[in-house]
């Protein structure tokens, strides 16, 4: 799948940047929207196997990736 995030990724890193190292941003900013979205449609609790209220699992995902993106924009010469 092709990331539409390459080149915002491409503006916020130095130049020398290696190309695995933007896949991997752009994929995790596409993985933070998604889950995002996720949440928007099916509302931040959902209900697991058992029927309990849970907090959306998405959640999780959306915090781990966008720390992600931001831990390596930070170390690649990132802006964000």
């Amino acid at each position: 799948m092709k990331s539409n995030n390459k080149d915002i990724v491409r503006k916020q890193v130095d130049r020398g940047t290696p190309e695995s190292i933007i896949d991997v941003i752009a994929s995790q900013m596409d993985r933070a929207s998604e889950a995002k979205r996720r949440i928007e449609e099916e509302g931040i609790v959902v209900r697991d196997s058992k029927g309990s209220v849970i907090a959306h699992p998405a959640i999780k995902i959306e915090s781990d990736a966008s720390k992600m993106v931001a831990d390596l924009l930070h170390k690649h010469g990132g802006r964000e």
